[in-house]
């Protein structure tokens, strides 16, 4: 393959409209170029300092120009490898007033990446590094494989939940990989084309995907797919917009039809069984075998926790030794609870360490503290005698696991974040008559029924819920997690956290970096610690990822209603009486109770005369 340019053309390649790619009419319909037109090098040089260093193979020696601001100041022999390199510098330095509306560099640094990506996706056969202030951003091997341009981009926990796909249908070739269903993302930002590698988006290639996954994905979840479609040019018309990111098929449906079957078999072909997510570290704690705790004579809870907790051990200590305020006796508790607690935390087994050394040390020293603060809490309660009451094993059950030992249902673990409403809310009248197909709730007042979408209705709940957390500058509704969440994020992912860490910290989400594309989730909002956080995470970003960064309060409206949206019950979900009213008093005080964030409507409206008309009787 021929590399470089020669001496003779290398003050031509920087005239306009010069192109060595089109020699006559008719190879328009065959270039497979990004560009042919012979604008980029031209438009680059008239706009910067630029020099071009550039070997042919036959050649003994390189050559090198200097050209500024379009103009050639040094032409010279120079000593170079085989190839071309172009080195610009001081971009727009002579038209400063599109240099005044250059957006922040982390923003103009993801717009490059942007590119690199694609390039690079495109290329796997080339090796491509991209670097900024000394920091190596994108750098991949040229080995040739997919894969592992992907995992140097998105990083290992992407990589390996893709399917290869390779198809051939009528002269359309297929190939790339897709995602598993489980890695699916709240955007098409994740869903790459390329036709003879030139980065494309099409409504056609969005709608085949569509297809091809229906019945897998969750409503407004998208696959992840990176595919290159190989076929003829002439069958397709790059010229169509002006940044060549559309081009029309002049066989639309056989294009939708390889696209769809290519991707349908090899979900098929698939195992598409979710695997249980492995942590980095993973810990087993052992429990203590705890069936029912005894409060007082009349109150029994039943015990359903997943962690170790003090003062269930307490309880039980309490209700066997028929504890009383001696001394000897609390000492003995104190002591024996302490020593089943240390059991309990230290039978971790099944580590699994990934270089992740500092991960271990800080899980452990964790578990420290825990154990500090439970001998604390033991010392107190011997130092003060305090009974242990039913009230205080309340509020401690509360605090620990996001809900009250009343909340017995096990159905919706989300509606405990109802809290107890003042009585002296004037709020309407109401007559519950029940709920239809597990997702809507009927009500009746004043003679007209209403029936409410649960998951609308609760959605609005916790978006006012969350917003007033957003705004209180005095304490935030927060929760420190038992086990941090470590997040692998690309480069652009995490330039997006860098630039929104204030409204995550408003929020109630505390994160500290681990290192350079990735974050440790350490706390969350108290309505989000039952979700898959780390999921949870990802989906805020992809939804302010999408509104422009002077668009601040649209910024925080997607931030507060996706926080809402995924900690509301969902449809499918069969609420009980109680349940049903605590969402009602909740919502029914509300100043808009009529939408849910997103604008879809919380109930509709049906009066007596119309259901009256509807059965003739008027």
């Amino acid at each position: 393959m021929d590399v470089g340019i020669s001496a003779d053309d290398l003050e031509y390649a920087f005239e306009k409209h010069a192109t060595s790619k089109i020699r006559n009419a008719d190879d328009l319909e065959t270039v497979k170029s990004m560009g042919f037109r012979g604008e980029a090098l031209a438009s680059i040089a008239a706009i910067s300092k630029l020099q071009m260093i550039s070997k042919t193979q036959d050649c003994i020696h390189g050559n090198r120009i200097v050209i500024e601001g379009g103009k050639v100041l040094e032409r010279e022999e120079y000593a170079a490898q085989e190839g071309t390199m172009i080195i610009i510098n001081n971009l727009f330095f002579n038209t400063p007033v599109r240099y005044k509306f250059l957006k922040k560099d982390y923003t103009e640094l993801g717009y490059i990446e942007d590119v690199v990506t694609r390039i690079a996706l495109a290329n796997p056969e080339i090796a491509i590094k991209l670097i900024n202030e000394n920091k190596t951003i994108i750098q991949t091997t040229g080995n040739g494989d997919l894969r592992s341009v992907i995992y140097s981009i998105y990083g290992k926990d992407i990589a390996q939940k893709l399917l290869d796909v390779s198809y051939e249908y009528d002269g359309v070739k297929i190939t790339g990989v897709i995602g598993r269903p489980e890695m699916s993302r709240a955007n098409r930002n994740y869903q790459i084309f390329f036709v003879n590698k030139r980065y494309i988006k099409d409504k056609t290639l969005y709608s085949a995907i569509e297809q091809a996954y229906k019945g897998l994905l969750m409503i407004g979840k998208f696959a992840f797919t990176i595919l290159n479609i190989e076929i003829e040019p002439s069958k397709i018309d790059v010229n169509v917009h002006p940044a060549k990111l559309e081009i029309r098929f002049s066989e639309e449906q056989k294009v939708f039809q390889a696209i769809y079957h290519a991707v349908k078999e090899t979900l098929l072909k698939g195992d598409l069984v979710r695997n249980a997510e492995q942590k980095t570290i993973k810990m087993e704690i052992k429990e203590p075998e705890i069936t029912n705790v005894k409060i007082n004579e009349n109150t029994e809870i039943e015990n359903k926790t997943r962690r170790t907790n003090f003062f269930d051990l307490f309880s039980k200590k309490k209700e066997n030794s028929e504890i009383n305020n001696d001394n000897d006796s609390m000492n003995q508790i104190r002591e024996n609870t302490i020593e089943e607690i240390y059991k309990s935390k230290n039978e971790i087994n099944d580590v699994v360490v990934e270089n992740k050394d500092n991960l271990l040390k800080q899980q452990n020293e964790n578990i420290n503290i825990q154990k500090n603060e439970i001998k604390e809490e033991a010392l107190r309660v011997e130092e003060n005698k305090v009974e242990y009451k039913k009230e205080n094993f309340d509020e401690k059950y509360k605090r620990i696991f996001g809900r009250s030992i009343e909340s017995k249902s096990p159905k919706v673990e989300n509606v405990s974040i109802f809290e107890n409403i003042d009585t002296s809310e004037m709020i309407p009248n109401y007559k519950y008559i029940g709920t239809i197909f597990k997702t809507y709730i009927i009500i009746e007042i004043n003679e007209e029924a209403y029936i409410l979408d649960q998951h609308a209705a609760h959605e609005r709940v916790l978006y006012e819920k969350v917003k007033k957390n957003y705004y209180n500058e005095t304490e935030k509704d927060s929760q420190i997690m038992l086990l941090p969440d470590i997040i692998q994020l690309s480069h652009k992912e995490k330039a997006i956290v860098k630039e929104n860490a204030e409204i995550f910290t408003k929020a109630g989400f505390i994160f500290e970096e681990f290192g350079d594309n990735t974050i440790k989730l350490i706390g969350v909002p108290n309505i989000c610690i039952e979700l898959d956080t780390k999921e949870l995470f990802k989906d805020i970003l992809d939804a302010i990822g999408t509104v422009a960064i002077t668009a601040i309060q649209e910024k925080e409206e997607k931030f507060l209603s996706t926080v809402a949206c995924k900690a509301a019950i969902k449809a499918n979900m069969q609420l009980d009486k109680e349940e049903v009213d605590n969402l009602m008093k909740k919502l029914l005080v509300l100043k808009n109770p009529f939408t849910c964030p997103h604008g879809r409507p919380t109930a509709i409206k049906l009066t007596k005369s119309e259901i009256e008309r509807k059965f003739n009787r008027t």
